[in-house]
């Protein structure tokens, strides 16, 4: 079977534990036959990982996919040289850079269509900033890249799916960001890929309110009534399944009570207000098993549910599973495409 899909994999932080899962979970998992995977990064970096951990891996370097050699499932695409020996443990301005040019090198081998998923490591948000990349996270970096206006970052762990209105802004300015517009956007956005991506012909969207119990009849709070119901009815009303606004600690312990008594859950994904209030619940039913993912994207994009986790970096600890479930996942959705 000819190969038709390429996931690249970017390396994340040099100096954090992106390139030890990356490392461990290709040793772990193998794409299919219809799959290959180019890793992207600095050659220097990915060698000293795999002399550091004693992790072999077997991939040609590659100046550009056209030259990929055959039958290599997986090649290296040396994304620039570091003169500066890498850091463990440490954010720092080359670790950023690192980071945000093989982010870069993936957008633009997405951009003309030469790979179908981008796998993204761990990296740190302050040393990408030190390297002058200003993003929130890799979420905006990559939509902001690919030329994405409307998009939403979703957490998945099995069926069980997140995505959010507001992602990584400060809590007290949650509540000014928070409009019908973009909570219309997000569930255009959700219902959308759900439908696309995902192959779910009707997907049924729960929505959280912003305040406890959901504003108590506006005793806690008033932007259930004039923004977040406003906002579901306006979704509903173009089609799109979208219920609430729901409590959020009652609707993620349905959740988990459905889950614990193996019945089926009566949402296809849940819109959640704020980092957090979606997070939380979502991390504690899936966490090493969760993955992050951008909705709204030309692309495929995921990322594993963890970061940089310095404190344990070069200690051979890390565990794989989190980026093996993300590239599971970009394997099944090509597999739709396929």
């Amino acid at each position: 079977m000819p190969i038709q899909k390429t996931i690249a994999i970017t390396i994340g932080d040099v100096n954090g534990i992106g390139p030890e899962v990356v490392l461990k979970a290709l040793q772990a998992w193998q794409p299919p036959s219809f799959v290959r995977v180019v890793l992207l990064g600095p050659q220097a970096a990915w060698q000293f990982w795999q002399e550091r951990l004693q992790l072999e891996l077997h991939a040609p370097v590659v100046s550009d996919l056209a030259s990929w050699p055959s039958p290599a499932p997986i090649v290296l695409f040396d994304t620039m040289r570091i003169s500066q020996a890498v850091e463990i443990g440490k954010a720092t301005i080359t670790s950023g850079k690192v980071a945000g040019d093989a982010l870069i090198a993936a957008t633009d081998l997405a951009s003309p269509k030469l790979i179908q998923a981008i796998v993204t490591a761990p990296v740190s948000k302050f040393a990408l900033a030190q390297a002058g990349y200003h993003y929130p996270g890799q979420t905006e970096f990559v939509a902001q890249r690919l030329g994405a206006k409307n998009f939403a970052m979703m957490l998945m762990a099995g069926s069980f799916r997140v995505a959010l209105v507001t992602t990584h802004l400060s809590l007290r300015k949650v509540a000014e960001a928070i409009s019908r517009a973009k909570i219309v956007a997000q569930l255009r956005v959700v219902d959308q890929e759900l439908k696309t991506r995902f192959g779910i012909a009707q997907p049924r969207i729960a929505v959280t309110g912003l305040n406890p119990h959901a504003g108590e009849g506006g005793l806690l709070g008033e932007e259930e009534q004039t923004i977040i119901a406003p906002a579901i009815a306006q979704a509903f009303s173009e089609g799109i399944v979208a219920e609430g606004p729901f409590s959020a600690d009652a609707l993620f312990g349905k959740f988990a009570q459905s889950h614990h008594e193996k019945s089926a859950s009566s949402f296809d994904a849940y819109l959640a207000m704020y980092h957090d209030q979606g997070l939380i619940p979502l991390k504690i039913f899936g966490f090493g098993h969760a993955v992050n993912y951008t909705a709204g994207l030309p692309v495929i994009r995921i990322s594993p549910d963890h970061g940089t986790a310095y404190d344990i970096a070069g200690q051979g600890l890390a565990q794989p599973t989190s980026m093996i479930e993300a590239l599971k996942l970009a394997v099944a959705l090509l597999t739709k495409e396929h």
